[in-house]
């Protein structure tokens, strides 16, 4: 029974570090995509005056 037990918790251990890491994933890529935007944005304010 232990080693069942043990099994079980490796695997919700994996499936919450899973969801961490798309999180931190999903959080790191809408900032890159804010960042290019903004950056973006003032390039073109740049060059229009």
């Amino acid at each position: 029974m232990k080693d069942v037990a043990k099994i079980v918790v490796a695997i919700l251990l994996v499936i919450v570090a899973w969801k961490i890491v798309k999180g931190v994933l999903s959080i790191l890529l809408t900032l890159a995509a804010v960042g290019l935007l903004i950056w973006g944005g003032m390039k073109l304010l740049e060059n229009k005056s």
